[in-house]
């Protein structure tokens, strides 16, 4: 049996995830076609624009070029035109809002868009000429923008470079692409030192997101799970792309007095208090003048200093209120930034397209039909839209982990405690990245009562105490992959 296919079977059954297009949407998608000298483009095909992705990405919506002079860096960030095929209100764009994001399992992946869009008119692939709208973006020589313009253009991308090439270059010196290539990969490499700077001065959040890699066999199973190793190429894109999503909020800021906009509320006081107290049993101190910020900053510090890491990073993200869509002037507390939007990715997530439309609404001097509370209504579909889609593919990573777990029932390992209740504690088995129940009924020795104030388990006759981040040696039990359960004991 394929483990991977009945579990993503299972899970879109599960989420009601669209997976199917239409026969009104096949039609319109038939007679797409791609229109490259359409009046209003700027020719940029000569500039030598690349992209820079994994090594298995299929869909390329962003292309980069970088240049330094004498007064400070320009910067081209190139993003795909999806708003010039997908019109809104047609079949196809009523079932991209449907969609909301695309969802991307191991080995697969449900698309918001067709195939004929994401991966052919609209992908950046290379030596062909594609639409694109451009955030052209003028930094002083320390990183600070000093003025920026969208524009529509077509271009071609002259590499396809994935992270791993990139940093061979950057760090080696060893690569064999064009010297302009070259020189614009060393601009943006300046460019991107300097913005990391302006980031930790602004003391945005750093919080590792380390959801597991699985290596899936010709049969379906998990032939190995690995963490995302972080390069320093992924921070000259994400610089380059955070720097656009900013004048791309501030773009519509200015123009319409709101945008479709990234938010993150900062965090409630009751979660902070409770975060404080959890790191003080952890052995932190911190002042009461500390702001959220400071004291959410001090506790990511603590977490990476201690072997505890992940637990202690898990708690402070418990302690966020989730990003979402909205159009109203919130501010991103964890970027640290007044005004955020998403741009840099229309091929995938349908809230850069309605930002895309409202940008080319601009530039077109058009008149788009603007409901502002028709569009936050939108922008709520899609945060919950893309929740759905986080969740269902942590669900088809934690079925497929417990399907490779089912081999080692009897097994002991060590665990590390990462969730806390009434009925038991939740333990993490090291390295296969998942969590098991053990049921308080086995815990030894004692009756248990949760203390829901301090989050943990005490023993009523010996006092004898569990909390997060506890090291507990446990057996495997039971493992139930289609109910993505994990039955431990401690030993």
């Amino acid at each position: 049996m394929n483990n991977l296919k009945s579990t993503i079977s299972q899970v879109i059954e599960e989420n009601l995830i669209s997976t199917e297009w239409s026969d009104a949407v096949n039609t319109e998608v038939k007679n797409l076609n791609l229109n490259t000298n359409d009046h209003p483009r700027k020719d940029l095909t000569k500039v030598p624009f690349v992209t820079i992705d994994g090594a298995d990405a299929k869909d390329f919506d962003d292309a980069v070029f970088c240049n330094l002079n004498d007064s400070g860096f320009l910067l081209n960030v190139a993003i795909a035109d999806v708003a010039e095929l997908v019109n809104e209100d047609s079949y196809l764009d009523q079932e991209a809002k449907k969609r909301g994001t695309s969802i991307y399992f191991p080995s697969k992946v449900i698309p918001m868009l067709p195939e004929k869009i994401s991966n052919n008119l609209c992908s950046l692939v290379p030596d062909e000429i594609r639409n694109v709208l451009v955030s052209e973006i003028n930094f002083s020589l320390d990183g600070s923008i000093k003025s920026y313009k969208f524009f529509q253009a077509k271009i071609v991308s002259h590499k396809r470079m994935t992270y791993a090439e990139v940093e061979e270059y950057v760090k080696n010196n060893n690569s064999n692409v064009s010297k302009k290539i070259k020189t614009s990969l060393d601009a943006l490499n300046l460019l991107t030192k300097n913005l990391l700077v302006k980031r930790s001065q602004r003391k945005a959040l750093e919080i590792e997101g380390n959801e597991p890699i699985l290596n899936i066999d010709e049969d379906g199973k998990v032939s190995s799970i690995d963490l995302p190793h972080r390069l320093y190429a992924h921070q000259m894109i994400e610089e380059s792309m955070l720097a656009a999503n900013v004048c791309a909020a501030n773009y519509m800021h200015k123009h319409y007095k709101f945008g479709v906009y990234r938010v993150h509320e900062k965090p409630e006081e009751l979660k902070l208090e409770s975060l404080k107290s959890f790191f003080s049993l952890k052995g932190f101190s911190s002042q009461n003048k500390d702001t959220p910020l400071g004291l959410i900053n001090k506790c990511l510090k603590f977490s990476s200093k201690n072997k505890l890491n992940k637990v202690l990073q898990t708690v402070v993200l418990q302690s966020l209120k989730r990003a979402e869509y909205s159009i109203k002037e919130i501010g991103h507390f964890g970027l640290q930034l007044d005004r955020y939007s998403h741009f840099t990715s229309p091929i995938r997530r349908y809230p850069d397209l309605m930002a895309h439309r409202l940008i080319k609404n601009i530039i077109n001097k058009g008149n788009l039909d603007i409901n502002k509370d028709k569009i936050e209504e939108i922008c709520g579909e899609m945060s919950e839209l893309e929740r759905n889609a986080e969740k269902s593919s942590r669900q088809v990573v934690q079925q497929m982990i417990c399907h490779h777990l089912k081999k080692y029932i009897g097994h002991e390992f060590s665990s590390t405690v990462t969730g806390i209740t009434d009925f038991g504690l939740f333990a993490e088995i090291d390295n296969f990245y998942v969590s098991g129940l053990i049921h308080v009924a086995d815990l030894p020795g004692d009756r248990y009562f949760y203390d829901k104030d301090a989050n943990l388990l005490k023993g009523k006759r010996t006092g004898r105490v569990y909390r997060l981040g506890q090291d507990i040696k446990i057996k495997i039990m039971n493992v139930l992959p289609s109910e993505r359960k994990i039955t431990l004991i401690p030993c």
